[in-house]
Parts: C-alpha cells; sequence; structure tokens
C-alpha cells in the first residue's frame, strides 16, 4: 500500500498539472483570438472602441460557452453578462484591453489638415508613403513626431495589448499562485490577479489601419466598465 501510495501520488499531481496546464493553454490560444477579432473590427471602425469590445466579446464565446446567439449584439451581451458573474466571484475585472497606439500624442503628430480645420481629430491615412517624404520628413527629424515618437506608418498602426485573467480550476494551484505573487509589480491590475491566486495571460497585436482612426477620448482601457 505504501508503496502504490509513493508511485501513485506524483502521478496524480502530474494530471493535475498537466490538466491545467492544458486549460491555460486553450485560454491563451482563445483569448489571443479574441484580441484579433477586436483589432481586426478596429482597423476598418476608425478605431471605434466599442466597435473592438464587441467584437472581442463574440470571439471570446466560444471559450465562455456561449453561442446560439444570431444577433452578435445579443451574443456580446451574453459574453458581458458571463464576465460580469465571473468578476463578482473574483472581485476583479476578467479582462482588459488597452490601446497603445494610435494614441493621442498619435493625433497632436498626426491629425489631417481637413480634420484639424473640422474642429476633430483624425489621422492622415490616405497617401502614406506620399505624406510621409513631402511632408512629415521636412516638417520632423527623419518622419518621426516629436510628441508620439512615432512615423506616420506607425501612428496608422492599431496596437493592442490584452491581460486577460485565467482562473485555475484547482484550488491547490490557486493558493500556490498566491505564494508566487510579487509585491514589487507595478501595474496594479496584475498585482491584485495574483494575490488572488489567477494566472496571467498577455497577448499583444498590431495591425495596420484600414480606415482613419479617430480620437475617442483618452481612455486606454476598452472594456472599461
Amino acid at each position: 500500500m505504501a508503496e502504490f501510495v509513493v508511485v501513485a501520488l506524483p502521478l496524480l499531481l502530474a494530471g493535475f498539472g498537466a490538466f491545467e496546464t492544458g486549460r491555460w493553454l486553450l485560454m491563451r490560444q482563445a483569448a489571443g483570438y479574441a484580441l484579433f477579432e477586436a483589432a481586426r473590427a478596429g482597423t476598418v471602425s476608425g478605431a471605434e472602441p466599442a466597435a473592438m469590445a464587441q467584437a472581442f466579446e463574440r470571439g471570446l464565446a466560444p471559450a465562455l460557452g456561449i453561442g446560439g446567439a444570431a444577433d452578435p449584439a445579443a451574443l456580446a451581451s451574453a459574453v458581458r453578462a458571463r464576465m460580469a458573474r465571473w468578476a463578482t466571484t473574483h472581485g476583479i475585472r476578467m479582462a482588459r484591453i488597452e490601446q497603445l497606439s494610435p494614441r493621442p500624442a498619435s493625433f497632436d503628430d498626426f491629425s489631417a489638415d481637413d480634420a484639424r480645420r473640422a474642429g476633430t481629430r483624425e489621422l492622415d491615412y490616405d497617401y502614406q508613403r506620399l505624406h510621409h517624404d513631402t511632408v512629415y520628413l521636412s516638417r520632423y527629424r527623419n518622419g518621426m513626431g516629436p510628441r508620439s515618437g512615432q512615423t506616420l506608418f506607425e501612428a496608422n498602426t492599431l496596437v493592442l495589448r490584452l491581460t486577460y485573467l485565467h482562473a485555475p480550476y484547482l484550488p491547490g494551484i490557486r493558493a500556490l499562485l498566491r505564494q508566487l505573487s510579487s509585491p514589487s509589480e507595478r501595474d496594479d491590475y496584475v498585482r491584485q490577479a495574483r494575490a488572488a491566486g489567477l494566472l496571467v495571460i498577455r497577448r499583444e497585436i498590431a495591425m495596420p489601419m484600414q480606415s482613419a482612426a479617430r480620437e475617442h477620448g483618452k481612455t486606454r482601457d476598452l472594456l472599461a466598465p
């Protein structure tokens, strides 16, 4: 009997570890796909935050076991409800999406002239190579905006960063993760997640804009309530 315990216990722990690792890998892949859907929606909508958030929610639906809704808005609403319940259970939001580019400084450097006159902030999008060579190379050193540190091409690239929280199924794993949390973590969201015993999944995507990006306020979190 003692020999059986000695052999079975490590095998059981290895099985639990493989199970949790498999769940983590599946959720990482699903979160990456949902982020891709958000970026694709953003590139064709002028980087509209609501369009990106709804596309992310629709893309995440299969991973949360939600389906069958023919109406995309209804599907996204069901995902938001599931995410709200998750947040209530764990005391922290399930996901955060930050828009890293274009950012306010990008519009400071590369707003289209006609958009400025109209009182809006819209990136110079058409004929980027021509405008880079004939306008911005003479206006800025190496064509790099002084406020954003970007070129016109970089400003017209949508960059999103996802932080997704995954709850391990086994209670012992969460207790272990709490012990591994670091108080020196600078990101409050990540620090709170690790203190709660949650796995942090980070994904980032960059995609060229397919429409002129418009400024939609200074909030960086697309999923903020």
